[in-house]
């Protein structure tokens, strides 16, 4: 939605076969998918506890050939970037692939300010899409960075929450849980206003 309503000179020129707009697509979705992997087998334990049967259903590739797989996932994304991506989006795009890895080891994800981290981590395909297509993209990020500060405050939030829930007594919960799908719904909300901004 960025890409159409907000970081296009001219939106209705635009096309999902734009070769810029592909590479950091595919980039961006081999990077998350390589660090979702990792950190799925690091927060397996935590998982099974908060979430059992969805879990169970998610663990059906053991944990080497999980590992090799994303692997394979961050190689791609890299490839993708370094071969249809100039220099200076590249590298920044290589960094956050990067920082996508380190968070995805317990010690990272486990910090204290490990909600924040996730949150700027989830945000930042956006900042670098909005990079990819400077200097088109600088009006609609400035219109945009209002809503933008909205919604990481809120999704930080969340998060913070969310690593808090399961330390909670079971008769506690259920406020912590509804405040969950709020912030959910809020953050969809959010997306949604995009083209009217």
């Amino acid at each position: 939605m960025a890409y159409f309503f907000l970081f296009q000179a001219s939106p209705r020129a635009t096309s999902f076969a734009e070769p810029k707009f592909l590479f950091v697509l595919l980039a961006t979705a081999f990077i998350v998918a390589g660090g979702s992997l990792v950190n799925s087998f690091y927060d397996m334990e935590r998982d099974l506890v908060q979430r059992p049967w969805r879990t169970l259903f998610e663990r059906p590739v053991a944990k080497k050939y999980g590992l090799r797989l994303a692997s394979m996932f961050y190689a791609a994304g890299l490839f993708s970037v370094w071969i249809g991506l100039p220099w200076w989006i590249a590298l920044p795009f290589s960094l956050y692939a990067v920082l996508i890895w380190l968070y995805s080891h317990k010690q990272w994800s486990q910090h204290l300010l490990g909600p924040l981290m996730a949150t700027l981590l989830a945000y930042t395909p956006l900042l670098l899409l909005a990079l990819a297509y400077t200097p088109d993209s600088e009006a609609g990020f400035l219109r945009s960075l209002p809503l933008a500060m909205v919604m990481i405050v809120l999704e930080w939030r969340r998060q913070w929450e969310r690593k808090r829930l399961f330390q909670l007594e079971s008769s506690k919960r259920k406020n912590w849980l509804r405040r969950q799908w709020l912030y959910k719904g809020l953050l969809i909300m959010g997306i949604a206003s995009i083209p009217f901004l």
